[in-house]
């Protein structure tokens, strides 16, 4: 039996998880989810185009929550997805959208640009290493990936499901599952 038909549903995709990080306005009945990975350009593009919309148009009038999750896909994203564990929580989409917007400048300069990353959030250098090694945090990435596989059926990035329906990440696609 092969994998994939073994995912039959998304079911619990919607639930909250520890290690989410969400935008909403209100008590919203819709709920967005993005799966993404610092690294990929796909993820960067609905982040930079994308998103915007969804943010104006969908959370900031109360329609959708939005839901962001971390899949990084090698140890770039993943030392950008700790990089945006380790600021405070109320800056965490203030890193996420850095790294999107400025993705192909961070990753070409490897461990000097997360480190570059993180100074401009006020990290120190020694911060940034604790972060990066945090046995806690890698665990928590670990752990929320193997759900999101397992369950969930996602295998790359951007994945976006809107009321628990996995669909392609464009908006008219979004907006079709709008209540």
């Amino acid at each position: 039996q092969d994998f994939q038909s073994e995912v039959t549903s998304s079911y619990g995709v919607s639930k909250d998880l520890e290690g989410d990080h969400v935008i909403s306005i209100g008590s919203p009945k819709n709920t967005i989810i993005e799966y993404a990975s610092m690294t990929c350009p796909h993820c960067a593009d609905f982040h930079n185009e994308i998103f915007p919309k969804i943010k104006t148009e969908l959370i900031d009038t109360g329609k959708a929550k939005y839901i962001f999750r971390d899949f990084p896909l090698d140890n770039f994203a993943r030392a950008g997805t700790l990089l945006a564990l380790c600021v405070d929580e109320s800056k965490y989409f203030d890193v996420i959208n850095v790294l999107l917007k400025t993705q192909k400048k961070w990753t070409q300069n490897s461990y000097r640009g997360i480190v570059s990353a993180g100074k401009n959030f006020g990290l120190s250098e020694l911060e940034i290493e604790t972060c990066l090694s945090s046995e806690k945090l890698n665990k928590l990435i670990t752990s929320n990936m193997s759900l999101a596989t397992n369950s969930f059926g996602i295998t790359g990035t951007p994945s976006i499901f809107v009321n628990g329906k996995k669909i392609s990440p464009d908006y008219e696609a979004i907006l079709v599952e709008i209540k």
